[in-house]
């Protein structure tokens, strides 16, 4: 490592060198500033020159490890200063493709003046366009010292504040050496006291004593259980240990300038290893204390008990014996350490008493060596993390400035600097730079003109243009270039051939007063809600145009209660209208801990679903827009011809079916067009249970799986009438009914109130909705109350009796039993017990009849098929 640290000196300096003897205005410059001190910082890498700056580890008091500390920052914060070199790269790297533009350019001139002829022809031309837009960002000629100058300034300022910056800022910061007293060092001065009592005494319970001290110190601070070693710290779910620390003990020792009373001292520190075994056993059963000590290998415990006559190397007239638990290869120890000295003075830490005079401290004393790695290799990597974000700040900062300047100042001056200068060598050439101005203008014209619609759209957004309009006409710089060529121009035209010379003559005296999805899928619990539109086809075939009106209509109102209810409506397929409802809607499940609150949320969404619904069927029949198709001659004649029915049950009306289980979400389609959608059996399971109320007369039909999420109380609202197996269906399922008479409800033909739709009133509306459907997850919300409370619901289950529900129930369980003779004549009183004929209690009459005629086969077990029903 210094080998290469001194080449790169060497290489920097010959840099330096160079830079002398070939740049004119580099020597004493800012740029030679800074090159010398990154260079000169260098040296700071040195292995022996840091050791020198951070400490031999000799020094006793804590002013001199802050003071180490800050020499190691100040040396971090010179280092910055490096980073102007990666910026010098890419400068010169900058200037040679500059330079290969140029030549490029400058062939694409010559070939173009070499094919040049007196027509017009605009796609011959277009070459000649480009060659001379490209002028203006890479110049035929040498840089111009305005160029020069302000790229120089603006790059020097940009360095300036960001060294500033990085320098000054860690020097407002408060080290967080001084925040607070460590437990290191309180607890190596309990363990110098209750040894300096057993060395005293003698007595067995000072030694135990300090057993427990030397053995509590060792294993707060416990080098195998903080390296994140699960074996020695079996508790670290549920109780800290020290793997919340950086630094972890691995050296204990005695140290002072008496080499026989060191290792007395040290003969006596010795640890038993019965007590270190003791003690391990004790640390590693669960504690009561929320810190957990941990355990040791068993060889780091016979290490630890170990006589202390390991000789480390020291300064001259210092001894140093103690015992080291990583010492030899154990588990997670990757480089042995046997004295502190095996490690890098700034990947150790020493901590000794401070209860103690001088005389004493420098005569013996203890030692207790931490091992910093970890918190070094994360103070590299974020240093790292630093550097490189300087680095894109510096190239970032002068790339912007440069880019600004040069696009508005430089490549225009410099452009109006090259006419000029064409112009001075030869004034009769005005005349054609103006004649190639209007060509180039008028061939921008043409070209902007054939510009496609997306190729405008590209071009705004290259030049930021998205949403601004440029109002200020064009740039001073442009007009300041088109007036030189106009005066240029003038003169030509003016002082004519002859007065070339005179022109040519004035215009050189410089010296004076011159004249830029396909996503995976992801899987979720859902409640997937089905709605149909019936006789949709026939519909269509009369409203034709008005179809897409009469749908709309139609999915207003279901898309409005769904979102109230928490649902989300995905898609309309003509006529049938996709719901789903996901168990983790929002916060509610993802944030729940407790599975049996998670049930509840699943339970209140299965039951805002079929109250969503009850209330879409019975908001349908009440929609007076929805009414006047009741009326509508087409749809009458159409439906009364299929039907057979009156003129007056014609109405507009919708099927439900839903089913709980788990699709996958995702994007449907290609790079063309795609859609958002569900996909999953369970969708066509929920399919197949909507289309079973065509099969058992009802509006409303809920599966097993949604309807047993529900509580008791809810679930007492639908009414089970079979128990079937589905298609796309492996298990069979109960199917429930929610019984809601529709025809019983009147049209509302109450007007609201007139409120204009303007901004503010539609905040309001969204504000208002939004309560509401917050409301649904309050505790104080219960779906059965609503259900009860809302007066569509109520009218349209007013006919349904308790005793209707007795008799139905009785007859599905002989039914269910086999039973079907006693099934029918409870079924069939049902059947005509309403005002209407009950639809669940016709399908099982009809199921029974044909063609068992009432006689239960031997296969059955309550559970059919219902394949051959659709």
């Amino acid at each position: 490592f210094n080998v290469m640290v001194l080449v790169c000196i060497a290489i920097f300096s010959f840099e330096i060198v160079i830079s002398v003897m070939g740049k004119s205005d580099y020597w004493l410059g800012f740029f030679f500033i800074l090159d010398l001190v990154s260079t000169v910082t260098l040296v700071l890498d040195l292995t022996w020159i840091n050791d020198l700056l951070a400490g031999n580890g000799d020094s006793s008091s804590l002013r001199s490890g802050r003071t180490a500390r800050i020499g190691a920052k100040a040396a971090r914060m010179i280092r910055v200063l490096r980073l102007v070199r990666i910026l010098k790269l890419y400068k010169a790297l900058y200037e040679a493709d500059r330079e290969r533009a140029r030549r490029r350019q400058q062939a694409a001139l010559r070939a173009t003046a070499k094919g040049e002829d007196d027509e017009w022809d605009e796609q011959d031309d277009e070459a000649l366009v480009d060659a001379e837009e490209n002028a203006v960002q890479n110049q035929a000629g040498q840089e111009s010292t305005l160029g020069k100058k302000l790229s120089e300034m603006t790059t020097r300022r940009v360095i300036i504040l960001i060294l500033a910056m990085m320098v000054i800022l860690p020097l407002l910061q408060v080290d967080d050496f001084t925040q607070s007293p460590f437990s290191a060092e309180y607890g190596a001065d309990q363990v110098m006291e209750s040894f300096k009592d057993y060395d005293a005494s003698g007595s067995i319970t000072d030694r135990a004593r300090y057993w427990h001290s030397m053995l509590t110190y060792v294993y707060y601070h416990n080098w195998y259980a903080g390296k994140g070693l699960t074996s020695f710290c079996r508790y670290s779910e549920t109780l800290s240990c020290s793997n919340g620390f950086w630094a972890h003990l691995y050296f204990v020792g005695i140290r002072g300038n008496n080499e026989s009373l060191v290792t007395g001292k040290a003969g006596k520190a010795r640890l038993n290893f019965t007590a270190v075994e003791s003690f391990d056993r004790m640390s590693e059963a669960e504690p009561a204390a929320i810190y957990n000590l941990g355990s040791l290998p068993t060889r780091a415990q016979e290490l630890l008990a170990a006589e202390w006559n390991t000789d480390c190397p020291v300064t001259t007239g210092s001894y140093l014996k103690g015992v080291s638990i990583i010492a030899e290869e154990l588990a997670g120890v990757s480089y042995v350490v046997a004295c502190p000295q095996d490690l890098r003075v700034t990947e150790s830490l020493r901590y000794s008493p401070v209860w103690q005079t001088r005389s004493a401290f420098d005569e013996w004393r203890f030692e207790f060596y931490f091992d910093v790695r970890p918190f070094n290799t994360e103070t590299a990597i974020f240093s790292l993390a630093t550097t490189g974000f300087v680095l894109v700040l510096l190239l970032a900062g002068s790339l912007m400035f440069s880019r600004d300047a040069n696009r508005l100042i430089v490549n225009p001056v410099e452009q109006m600097i090259r006419r000029v200068k064409e112009i001075r060598d030869n004034p009769l050439i005005a005349m054609q730079m103006a004649d190639d101005e209007f060509k180039l203008e008028e061939l921008r014209k043409y070209r902007q003109k054939r510009q496609g619609c997306f190729s405008r759209v590209l071009s705004a957004l290259s030049s930021c243009r998205c949403f601004t309009a440029n109002k200020d006409g064009p740039m001073e710089t442009v007009i300041l270039e088109k007036t030189i060529i106009k005066l240029g121009s003038l003169l030509a035209l003016g002082f004519g051939e002859a007065g070339a010379n005179i022109i040519s003559h004035n215009m050189k005296g410089s010296d004076s007063a011159g004249v830029n999805a396909i996503l995976p899928g992801m899987k979720v619990d859902c409640v997937i809600g089905l709605c149909r539109v019936l006789d949709f086809g026939t519909a269509t075939e009369v409203l034709q145009g008005r179809i897409m009106t009469f749908v709309n209509q139609i999915a207003e109102i279901i898309h409005g209660v769904v979102d109230e209810f928490h649902g989300s409506p995905n898609k309309n397929s003509g006529d049938q209208f996709l719901v789903i409802w996901r168990m983790d809607t929002g916060n509610n499940v993802s944030s729940l801990e407790d599975l049996d609150q998670k049930k509840v949320v699943r339970q209140r969404i299965a039951e805002m679903s079929i109250l969503a619904f009850c209330k879409i069927l019975g908001a349908l029949h009440r929609s007076a827009l929805l009414a006047d198709y009741r009326t509508h001659p087409g749809l009458q004649y159409r439906l009364q011809v299929r039907n057979g029915s009156e003129a007056s049950e014609v109405r507009v009306n919708l099927s439900f079916g839903l089913h709980a289980g788990w699709a996958i979400e995702g994007a449907v389609g290609s790079e063309f067009k795609i859609d958002a959608s569900y996909v999953s059996p369970n969708v066509n399971i929920a399919s197949s249970v909507e289309r079973c109320t065509q099969v058992y007369g009802v509006s409303v039909v809920v599966a097993q799986s949604c309807m047993e999420l529900c509580s008791l109380e809810f679930m007492n609202k639908g009414r089970l009438i079979d128990r079937v197996l589905l298609s796309g269906s492996s298990a069979p399922m109960r199917l429930y009914c929610v019984d809601l008479d529709f025809w019983s409800l009147d049209v509302d033909r109450s007007r609201g109130p007139l409120v204009a739709l303007s901004t503010k009133n539609r905040y309001r509306a969204r504000q208002f909705i939004a309560s509401q459907k917050q409301d649904k997850w309050s505790e104080e919300s219960r779906m059965v109350t609503a259900f009860d409370s809302d007066p569509s619901i109520g009218v349209m289950r007013q006919r349904y009796s308790i005793e209707f529900f007795q008799l139905f129930n009785m007859g599905y369980q002989n039914y269910s039993q086999g039973e079907w003779q006693v099934a029918r004549n409870l079924l069939t009183k049902t059947h005509g017990m309403l005002s209407e004929k009950d639809g669940p209690s016709g399908a099982l009459l009809r199921f029974m009849e044909t063609p068992y005629q009432f006689k239960a086969p031997d296969w059955w077990r309550g559970v059919h098929a219902l394949e051959d029903e659709f």
